[in-house]
């Protein structure tokens, strides 16, 4: 038999053809190898990309998106709420205890996280104390920390206290800077008192929103629960040089 202009017997052209095929095989092999080590490369240098540049992947039930995150062209925030009979980093209780007003235990005040409370680090009597900020639903939550809460939802709060940069709350609360962002993209925070459930009375699981500086006697006369200035002006920090 020849094959290729050379006489060979069927066993050596089996073995010639097993050969070749071989060569085949692996040079195939090899290219898909190289085209999926390509690949990988690129993706790394997106994810890296991604990470480094602050543009976290938002995830599924996030509906606020870039960096830090935005959503109809305002800042966003992520909610969780708490309860407690404690007065707070703003002095919102009597002098001689720690006891809250109790308008700072059922009325729509939040924590704020700590770049937003006092950027240089103070834990009392920051120089967000006693301002308020309008909160509005997204629709949007994180996935695994809340659920769902219908779009366009808007209250007033009263910061009345601090969320620390510290365990347990790193992952919510430990944005650096003027556009730090926390484990979840967002370049704010507010823990919401919660004490006479008034948070989960309005439906709000740890809402998505969006957030904006706000009128205080506007957000009481719009929805009873947010503090009036004057209410503020019973706090130990508005006592403080600069607070009024």
């Amino acid at each position: 038999m020849s094959l290729y202009g050379e006489s060979v017997g069927p066993r050596n052209v089996v073995l010639m053809l097993a050969s070749r095929s071989q060569t085949i095989l692996y040079k195939t092999m090899f290219l898909f190898t190289a085209k999926i080590d390509e690949y990988l490369k690129v993706m790394r240098i997106v994810i890296v990309a991604l990470v480094v540049g602050g543009a976290l992947v938002a995830e599924a039930n996030q509906k606020c998106t870039g960096h830090p995150l935005m959503y109809n062209g305002k800042k966003c925030a992520s909610t969780t709420r708490y309860a407690d009979y404690h007065k707070g980093a703003c002095g919102c209780g009597p002098a001689d205890n720690d006891n809250q007003f109790p308008w700072n235990h059922s009325g729509f005040v939040v924590a704020a996280n700590q770049a937003l409370f006092d950027g240089a680090g103070g834990k009392w009597c920051g120089p967000s104390c006693g301002k308020c900020i309008k909160l509005t639903t997204t629709g949007g939550f994180v996935d695994g920390q809340g659920g769902a809460t219908a779009e366009g939802q808007s209250r007033i709060f009263m910061i009345t206290n601090l969320c620390p940069n510290e365990a347990p709350n790193l992952s919510w609360c430990s944005q650096q800077g003027s556009d730090g962002v926390n484990q979840y993209g967002y370049g704010a925070h507010f823990d919401l008192e919660n004490g006479n459930n008034q948070i989960t009375g309005i439906g709000w699981n740890n809402p998505e929103v969006t957030w904006e500086w706000a009128d205080c006697n506007h957000g009481h006369a719009l929805y009873g629960l947010t503090p009036l200035r004057s209410m503020w002006h019973t706090c130990q920090c508005s006592q403080h040089s600069g607070k009024k």
